[in-house]
């Protein structure tokens, strides 16, 4: 297999795993940036260190957090230290959204992966993710 059909592969991967993990009306990037924001310190983020963390511009960013702002699960503050740098805070509603979407993602993504692999064969996909990340 070529390195541009496994990359074809990988993608077709990803787009169904993203299918799978939709959780109450919440897209997998929507339940990333929550639960990033919750396992922050204060349950807050720079709007760059979240778009850094999910590998998004921040204009992607911005896109995708708009609804979750809407839906009342996350507020923009400004940075008591610099005005310049917007900050992400998650809300006690989004905090109760996150743990119960990540509930159910995590026996989602668990029956996924229990089917396709093993224990080894799941801590060598760590791995291997691991050392790809840094080209992500």
């Amino acid at each position: 297999m070529s390195a541009f059909e496994l990359c074809l592969r990988f993608a077709r991967v990803d787009a169904a795993v993203r299918r799978r993990l939709e959780v109450q009306g919440l897209s997998l990037n929507d339940l990333a940036v929550l639960h990033h924001l919750d396992t922050a310190p204060d349950r807050r983020l720079r709007r760059l260190e979240l778009a850094d963390r999910l590998g998004l511009t921040p204009s992607g960013i911005a896109r995708l957090l708009a609804p979750l702002e809407k839906l009342g699960y996350v507020t923009r503050e400004a940075d008591a230290r610099d005005a310049r740098l917007a900050l992400v805070a998650l809300t006690g509603a989004g905090a109760a959204r996150t743990h119960e979407a990540v509930e159910v993602a995590e026996e989602k993504a668990g029956a996924l992966f229990d089917r396709a692999l093993d224990d080894s064969e799941r801590a060598t996909l760590d791995r291997l993710l691991g050392r790809l990340a840094p080209l992500a």
